[in-house]
């Protein structure tokens, strides 16, 4: 017996430290059955009591030999496959037809480093000229395509033993504003800089939260002051009442150095610029007129199963909108967006479903428009129109979406009342694993 346990215990901390349970350990176990040290019923009873004890360990997060955070990582990602079509009109009153097959690839990590400090990082599709898209077109030949660092971050999670949260996180992240659906900051953006997020429990009903960022917008040695984003949200979760809830914020979007500078590289330039004289990079340069200090208050309200005593089949019923209006231009400031979702309030298993419709109103200068969802008329600010998007569960992680955009300029090219605003529409058929 003492044998035998001696046995065991060499071979566990053999497999542990080279982490090849299946073959290394079979192997040597075989060669002691071989040798006569062990019979053929004690080898395989070994084999069996050593990997379950190695599998309970490994559940635990206890393997010698393997470092904590390594234990420690958790990895996620999904896959999208997208057919997308799109009609634009163009200003020749000729339409113009694209179709296009697409994909998304996203994989990230996340380990503990130490107690309460995560590090987490992810790559992507992608390019780095757009930060709104990780899709990449296919039909280019069959060439490779391109794969980015699409976030890095550091994460401290102080605990307080209190009513109290806190979060504070560093580097490259996924954007901690939150937002009905992401249509003033498009859900492909990740953000640079730093922010912290506290939380605060008034009682089982209610919790109050403020998110706080400090945004680095542009860096560049030959500007006299970079262009920076404090971007401000307080808010707070309500259980009005078992079957009615309630999410409300106000964001202060507040840019500093943005009006007298350049233009950035993958603005869709809707926003109003101008040409003037003495700017921060050359005499005479196409430079921005407005600040952005933009704010929008947003809500949500849903209901849940009865609906004041009815059954209506519908797990979720919810309406949203958000109003934004800059402060700093005096006119073609202001916009809106209004909506609802019906189905389940997430779409997450087999069978369940949402539909979501919102109408969005956004007018020149209402919003720096780096941010705006590309999908919706390329992402430009000066738009109006319809999204329509329904979602079905094909499975536990396999999601499919149709999507519908009705979009059209603001302004006509001219005076004349026949004047195209240059209408378009896109359609998307999207199905997504999680993983």
């Amino acid at each position: 017996m003492m044998k035998k346990g001696i046995i065991i215990c060499l071979l566990a901390l053999f497999s542990a430290a080279s982490c090849s349970y299946a073959s290394d350990m079979d192997i040597l176990v075989q060669k002691l059955v071989d040798k006569g040290v062990l019979t053929p019923g004690e080898g395989q009873q070994i084999l069996t009591e050593t990997k379950e004890e190695i599998r309970k360990e490994m559940a635990q997060g206890k393997v010698a030999g393997v470092p904590q955070w390594v234990q420690d990582i958790k990895l996620k990602g999904d896959f999208r496959l997208r057919y997308q079509w799109d009609k634009a009109k163009q200003a020749a009153s000729t339409d113009s037809q694209r179709d296009r097959a697409r994909i998304r690839l996203r994989i990230g990590a996340e380990t503990r480093v130490v107690d309460n400090f995560n590090v987490g990082f992810g790559i992507a599709t992608g390019t780095t000229s757009d930060p709104k898209s990780t899709n990449i077109t296919l039909g280019d030949g069959f060439a490779a395509k391109n794969i980015v660092l699409d976030y890095a971050y550091g994460r401290y999670t102080p605990d307080w033993n209190s009513p109290v949260s806190t979060t504070f996180v560093g580097g490259r992240f996924k954007n901690p504003f939150w937002e009905p659906i992401s249509a003033l900051v498009d859900g492909d953006i990740n953000l640079d800089g730093v922010s912290t997020t506290l939380g605060y429990k008034v009682n089982d009903s209610a919790d109050l939260f403020l998110s706080y960022g400090f945004l680095t917008v542009l860096e560049n040695s030959s500007d006299r002051g970079d262009p920076i984003l404090n971007v401000i949200q307080p808010g707070v979760n309500w259980k009005i009442l078992d079957n009615v809830k309630l999410k409300s914020a106000v964001d202060f979007w507040l840019a500093n150095g943005v009006k007298d500078h350049t233009a950035i590289s993958y603005s869709p330039g809707s926003n109003s610029m101008g040409r003037l004289s003495d700017q921060n990079k050359q005499s005479s340069s196409v430079v921005y007129l407005h600040d952005y200090k933009s704010v929008v208050p947003k809500l949500e309200i849903g209901f849940t199963e009865p609906f004041f005593g009815f059954n209506t089949g519908f797990p979720y019923f919810g309406v949203f909108g958000e109003y934004i209006n800059n402060l700093d231009p005096s006119e073609k400031k202001t916009g809106w967006i209004a909506g609802l979702k019906i189905g389940n309030e997430k779409v997450s298993g087999k069978n369940q479903w949402q539909f979501v419709y919102d109408y969005r109103f956004i007018e020149k200068d209402a919003f720096l428009d780096i941010f705006p969802d590309s999908d919706f008329y390329g992402g430009k600010t000066n738009a109006k129109g319809n999204h329509l998007s329904f979602n079905y569960g094909v499975s536990k992680n396999s999601v499919l979406t149709l999507s519908y955009f009705n979009t059209r300029n603001m302004t006509r090219l001219t005076n004349k009342s026949d004047s195209s605003r240059l209408p378009a529409q896109t359609i998307q058929a999207d199905w997504t694993v999680k993983f």
